[in-house]
């Protein structure tokens, strides 16, 4: 029994460690760039006055999520917040905004395999999951930290472009001078701004910013035709599909920290670890002094 409970709380260290650090070494997500495809749009910004971007993991019969949620709209009624609210998809019954292509991106890009309800994810950071960490106080701070994506050359602005073509629904972007970062990829959202859906049991029935599609494009400027996306995906009510356009960006590898990693792995957690055979090898050895002691003292 001894030996089960400290195998058990060995992998939950593990696990514990392993979700800090995918958290702490994720991408950041900036742009949040809005576009109406039943109209012309074009648009060139700096980079620093994109909007922060917050990925919400939800449901209809999540109770908690609507306080998450209430609390990212009031957010962001007071900074410039784009929201993208992700439905459950897999083993759903009761919810009918989920889509499989928009979970598994977020399990991909988040590295989350069970993403939870109530979550928050700002400008691809850290989750905060729940109504104490996705509180108004917590979600508000992180919407003003944004990514630090300045220019390469200190003499211009990083700048982000962005055209839509109504005729033949061609989206066109380009990502100028982003200092750090090794790799752009860019993420066509398909948004439904709201929806009624009165059945689902968290009392919400308006649900808004619906991701029900991501496109997921590699690199920081090109053009692509989603005309085949525009005609098969649909709102669930009404035509107010949008376009949402964000970026990840790629960091590149630091060579410096490569020395320190193996330490890091072994306690993120700033505790001692005992790794599981060094555990079992001292359970046996202390068995076999306890048996010669009771021996002894049962022949005396």
């Amino acid at each position: 029994m001894i030996t089960f409970i400290l195998f058990i709380c060995n992998l939950t260290v593990v696990s514990v460690s392993s979700e800090t650090e995918n958290d702490s070494n994720r991408n950041a997500i900036f742009g949040g760039i809005v576009i109406d495809p039943n109209e012309n749009f074009s648009s060139s910004i700096n980079t620093k006055d994109a909007s922060s971007v917050a990925h919400i993991f939800t449901a209809t019969w999540c109770t908690p999520c609507v306080e998450v949620e209430h609390a990212i709209e009031d957010v962001a009624n007071e900074t410039n917040v784009t929201m993208l609210t992700f439905h459950r998809f897999a083993g759903e019954t009761e919810d009918p905004f989920g889509s499989e292509n928009a979970e598994n991106w977020w399990k991909e890009w988040f590295n989350e395999e069970r993403p939870l309800q109530p979550t928050a994810i700002i400008n691809g950071g850290d989750s905060l999951i729940g109504a104490s960490q996705g509180s108004y106080d917590n979600l508000y701070s992180k919407a003003l930290e944004k990514p630090l994506l300045e220019s390469k050359d200190q003499t211009q602005d990083s700048m982000i472009h962005t055209f839509f073509e109504q005729d033949s629904s061609e989206f066109s972007w380009e990502v100028l001078d982003v200092d750090g970062c090794e790799d752009v990829k860019t993420f066509i959202n398909f948004v439904e701004d709201i929806a009624y859906f009165p059945n689902g049991s968290n009392g919400l029935k308006n649900y808004t910013h619906i991701v029900h599609h991501v496109k997921e494009i590699s690199g920081g400027s090109g053009t692509a035709d989603i005309s085949h996306e525009l005609s098969e995906i649909k709102s669930y009510d009404g035509d107010d599909l949008k376009l949402v356009i964000t970026f990840g960006c790629m960091n590149p590898p630091n060579d410096s920290n490569d020395s320190n990693s193996t330490e890091e792995s072994k306690d993120s957690s700033g505790l001692p670890f005992i790794g599981l055979i060094p555990t079992i090898m001292s359970i046996l050895v202390a068995s076999m002094i306890i048996s010669r002691r009771n021996y002894f003292e049962s022949i005396n």
